[in-house]
């Protein structure tokens, strides 16, 4: 069985974020400029942010989705073992993402050991291959970095259909409390994930709307 994923992040307050890099914001007044800019790069870092949605499609044999589920909300360890506790239960021999190898599977496992909550499977994070992981973006470019291209830079390559947004947009959406549209948009991005493996691979492309008719959303508090 084969599946695809994508987690939404928000970085923590810029106190907290503090605190966990022993800097002092009263006293390092001078230097004000560099923290602005390392606390915004934060966001890509699970040593600090906190996933706030996982999205998940679940895929037959013949690689249409069989289940599509999104976890969200603030409590970010009962996501992680809602998350796993399913993972275990499908074992999949195939994990599909977009950049997951350099940021989804790193941040995971980070958010885990974080949470104490132990993954149900081995996380393979090996590099320059096609399995356990399907890396899209790493697939395209042949893993030269020089070459990668954005999830929706490379839906307008193949043409497909392209994100609904912007990751950008989802610390807003969770500062007015809009879960329930960061879960959607998580869905989004994986379904062009999942539309950019099936060109790169030669598969039936399902429409979104078929895909994602029956989602399953499940609200974490």
């Amino acid at each position: 069985m084969q599946v695809v994923l994508d987690i939404e992040t928000v970085k923590p307050s810029k106190e907290e974020w503090a605190v966990l890099k022993g800097i002092n914001l009263e006293t390092e007044v001078e230097t004000v400029t560099n923290i602005e800019k390392e606390y915004e790069k934060c966001v890509f870092d699970g040593t600090f942010s906190r996933i706030v949605c996982i999205g998940l499609f679940i895929l037959k044999d013949d690689r249409s989705p069989e289940e599509t589920i999104a976890w969200y909300g603030p409590n970010e360890k009962k996501i992680l073992q809602e998350f796993w506790n399913r993972l275990g239960a499908v074992r999949p021999e195939l994990i599909i993402t977009h950049n997951g190898l350099g940021f989804d599977l790193p941040f995971l496992k980070k958010r885990s050991i974080i949470n104490q909550v132990k993954p149900s499977i081995d996380l393979n994070l090996a590099k320059f291959r096609s399995k356990p992981v399907f890396d899209t973006m790493a697939e395209w470019s042949n893993w030269d970095v020089r070459s990668y291209a954005t999830l929706d830079v490379l839906a307008r390559a193949l043409g497909v259909e392209t994100k609904s947004g912007s990751g950008e947009q989802i610390a807003g959406m969770w500062d007015r409390g809009e879960w329930e549209a960061i879960a959607n948009y998580c869905l989004q991005d994986i379904y062009v994930t999942y539309a950019c493996y099936c060109r790169m691979t030669f598969n039936t492309l399902p429409n979104s709307s078929v895909v994602l008719a029956n989602k399953n959303l499940h609200k974490i508090l």
